[in-house]
């Protein structure tokens, strides 16, 4: 990779460990690949016929509709599990999955169960610092699943401007005529239209009606298919998760904290060994062999092995600091979000699992002093047949033998060019797509690919090897990223990064990868009428 091989975690699954995990695999294969058929056949029809199942135009069947509570004022203030949405197919309604996210302010400290008298302060003053946050839901309707954290409830727990509403592009309709009656069992007063339409082709749109019901909950039109089994090895986590030695008893101790989750959709299946730790994927689109292929996700600062997903996870000293903000499986999707990366004690990592995506944002907040970050996705060493992909490189063979890739650079502030990135093979495909929102500019932004084995220098965690390893570092010119921690200093910078990973068929042809790049910078636009 020229400026660091990336890598890869001391704490892997046991070979035996993971034999059993592709037994289980094997097990459910049958209902998942049936599941999957019905999918891929509907969306090939949908991209062949121009429309989705009810009729819309939209062609964006991965891509979720996301709205802030702000968006639908007629809704404001009702119980979020009664939001429901209805799409219209011409002659009927249809409810379809729709999800409400409880979203708040809340004080790191709480998270962390630290004494209310350790809570962080705004820098220089005596003002509560606090981040906005998904929070658990206040209960739980047909479609939903949380597990227990420490993050409080929503102080507002209606419906509010600051919450999220989501449902699926695939899942959008016709425009009903102001004529055609209402769902039953909805509260027509709350009628709210929202028009999704691709930024991209303004001839692509669909329309979902949301309503508040009495009766009808947004999961009550059954789930689009994501299923997240948050499941940690050592059993409750408020009674036994270790979130370091400040936190109060019983979780004031530091170390690794073992899980064996899930997320299981039609699309794909992915394991989640730790906090930080994604230590399996298999796609089950279109024909895939099913396989796991991916060995891990590696998170690191860019010199050195001091900062890895391991260290944050539980390697570093003490006080080892690290806790889950949320983990929530809903109707529309699954929410896995999680703080505390070594000294980065207020950085924020959020996966949102769709059924055939998976977006992560990085909230970095830290100190000054480190030279760039990076994460980057390493495959199973072995795995044959697998090729990589990207805007200046086509179909390089990984096999672990050193290649000749060329890296897309470009400085924030300026202009970034597509920065997608492929794996592809009989196994599936994934296409990442990297976006930075920053207002630091001058930073180095650049790919990174490496495949060798063993890797040269050595990975600082996981197996011996670069398989195909691929990702994006983000470094300053000047040797130290400038501190974007609110409790440091009066005026911190902002550096969030965004992946989207895209669980694709075996194979598929470059020009798809740059198809959903470009889809994934110009996210769905939404017009919400009564």
């Amino acid at each position: 990779m020229g400026e660091r091989a990336v890598s890869k975690g001391a704490h892997r699954v046991s070979e035996h460990l993971r034999g059993m995990m592709r037994a289980g695999t094997a097990a459910r294969r049958p209902g998942r690949r049936s599941l999957t058929a019905l999918l891929a056949t509907g969306l090939v029809l949908a991209g062949l016929a121009g429309c989705t199942r009810f009729g819309a135009s939209l062609t964006r069947p991965s891509d979720p509709v996301v709205l802030d509570g702000s968006a639908v004022p007629k809704l404001l203030g009702t119980d979020p599990m009664h939001v429901v949405g209805f799409s219209w197919d011409g002659s009927a309604w249809h409810q379809v999955p729709v999800q409400v996210d409880k979203r708040d302010y809340v004080s790191p400290g709480a998270i962390y169960h630290l004494p209310p008298s350790s809570y962080p302060n705004l820098y220089g003053t005596t003002a509560p610092y606090k981040i906005l946050v998904y929070t658990p839901p206040a209960g739980l309707s047909p479609g939903y699943t949380s597990a227990g954290t420490y993050t409080p409830p929503d102080s507002n727990p209606m419906l509010d401007a600051n919450d999220e509403v989501s449902f699926l592009a695939a899942d959008t309709g016709k425009q009903a005529a102001t004529s055609v009656v209402n769902p039953a069992g909805v509260t027509g007063r709350t009628r709210e239209e929202v028009r999704a339409t691709d930024p991209l082709d303004s001839s692509q749109f669909g329309y979902i009606y949301l309503f508040h019901s009495a009766k009808l909950t947004g999961g009550g039109a059954g789930t689009d298919g994501v299923h997240y089994n948050f499941s940690l090895d050592s059993g409750s986590y408020t009674a036994t998760y270790k979130m370091g030695s400040n936190s109060l008893a019983p979780n004031n101790t530091w170390g690794f904290n073992p899980e064996h989750s899930t997320v299981l959709t039609p699309s794909y299946g992915m394991k989640l060994g730790d906090r930080w730790l994604n230590n399996g994927l298999d796609v089950t689109q279109s024909g895939a062999t099913g396989a796991n292929f991916l060995e891990r996700t590696h998170y690191y600062v860019t010199v050195g092995c001091g900062r890895s997903e391991d260290t944050f996870d539980g390697g570093a000293s003490n006080p080892g600091e690290g806790a889950f903000v949320v983990n929530i499986s809903g109707p529309v999707r699954a929410i896995r979000s999680y703080i505390g990366a070594n000294s980065y004690l207020y950085t924020v990592n959020t996966d949102t699992f769709y059924p055939g995506r998976e977006d992560t944002v990085t909230e970095v907040r830290g100190h000054a002093g480190l030279p760039g970050y990076g994460s980057a996705d390493d495959f199973v060493t072995g795995t044959s047949g697998l090729k990589y992909s990207d805007p200046l490189n086509s179909g390089v063979v990984i096999d672990g033998k050193p290649d000749t890739v060329t890296p897309i650079t470009y400085s924030t502030g300026a202009a970034a060019p597509a920065t997608w990135q492929m794996v592809s093979g009989a196994q599936g495909s994934i296409v990442t797509v990297r976006v930075l929102n920053t207002d630091i500019t001058g930073l180095n932004v650049a790919t990174v690919y490496e495949d060798r084995n063993p890797a040269s220098p050595p990975q600082c965690t996981g197996d011996a090897a670069a398989w195909g390893q691929n990702g994006m570092n983000v470094t300053s010119p000047v040797g130290s990223v400038p501190v974007t921690d609110p409790t440091l200093t009066a005026t911190p910078a902002t550096l969030v990064l965004h992946r989207y990973r895209y669980l694709l068929a075996p194979n598929v042809p470059s020009a798809t990868a740059a198809t959903v790049d470009t889809q994934a910078r110009n996210p769905i636009q939404t017009t919400v009428s009564g």
